[in-house]
């Protein structure tokens, strides 16, 4: 027979009256089991959405530091491209220093120094997977201000030699170097039998014997701040080529230029002439530095002294 289990319910209010049930075990051994495996099943579905949850969680805390790492990588990819802006405009100054080298100095053309560390940015940037997020960038923070510093510094130090190398070129064009007239040297720099008083004088420049009307030609560039007739030197052209450079040209029987002018190296200025002071048709040519007469013959590469006509 199957075996049965009573129940026996007590009424508080009518103490007298007693409800029996009779329950079958095997019921009661089924609701054990539903009720255990319901425990069991809840708790197991529990612990898997506890654990679809921190996943969950996870992945949203991926997703921020992937998010906050395209923001640093997008950072420095703004740092290299500046860094590439400035190289390329480093490597235009460095190509003006080399012009102005080779051709206001005449000078080799040769590498500049450069050096110092260096970084392979792509193979950086491929070896994100590869090495701890917090020292690579610190890595490439530190290379990054490295690069930044030794570029600044090499633009500060190229910008310094432009600008000595352009004033090199002012000081060479400012410079007389060639022979202002077509003609022979009648008389030198220095001191002299005077033509005129038969005693000895110092002769402030050089006289060129040329053909009348010859053309007469600047020395240097430079500002035209005589033109016009002065004692002794008869018609008379000035030029201020500055950095303390200052010719004369006398004795001029035509004066092409005005006061104020700006002649180039080379421009005829002026025609020979018999004017002033003079034997005969010359150029008188005066190279003054800081206002004092100076031999014009070290500045003329053409030299054709006197004494071997």
């Amino acid at each position: 027979m199957k075996r049965k289990l009573t129940l026996m319910i007590f009424d508080d209010d009518n103490l007298g009256k007693v409800k029996t049930k009779k329950i079958d075990l095997s019921v009661i051994k089924a609701i054990s089991i539903v009720a255990v495996l319901f425990i069991i099943i809840s708790s197991v579905s529990f612990y898997l959405l506890f654990d679809l949850y921190s996943e969950r969680q996870l992945m949203l805390s991926y997703k921020k530091e992937n998010k906050l790492l395209k923001l640093k990588i997008a950072e420095y990819a703004n740092d290299v491209d500046e860094i590439q802006k400035k190289i390329v405009s480093i490597d235009k100054l460095e190509n003006q220093v080399r012009t102005m080298a080779s051709k206001s100095l005449k000078s080799k053309k040769t590498e500049l120094g450069v050096g110092g560390k260096e970084v392979d940015l792509l193979r950086d940037f491929s070896a994100v997977a590869e090495r701890k997020e917090k020292q690579f960038f610190e890595d490439l923070n530190e290379t990054i201000m490295s690069l930044e510093t030794q570029l600044e510094k090499r633009e500060k130090s190229l910008a310094e030699l432009v600008n000595f190398l352009e004033e090199q070129k002012l000081t060479l064009m400012a410079t007389p170097s060639i022979k202002p007239v077509d003609g022979w040297y009648s008389s030198e720099f220095g001191y002299r039998i005077s033509p005129f008083t038969g005693r000895r004088a110092f002769h402030e420049g050089v006289d060129i014997a040329a053909n009348y009307g010859s053309p007469v030609k600047a020395t240097a560039k430079g500002i035209v701040i005589h033109a016009g007739y002065k004692s002794g030197y008869g018609r008379l052209v000035t030029v201020d080529h500055g950095f303390g450079y200052v010719t004369r040209y006398g004795h001029n029987s035509k004066v092409l230029v005005n006061v104020g002018d700006r002649v180039e190296k080379g421009q005829v200025i002026s025609k020979v002439g018999n004017t002033g002071r003079s034997t005969g048709p010359h150029c008188h040519y005066e190279v003054l530095i800081n206002g004092i007469p100076v031999n014009p013959l070290k500045f003329i590469n053409d030299i054709e002294l006197a004494s071997n006509q």
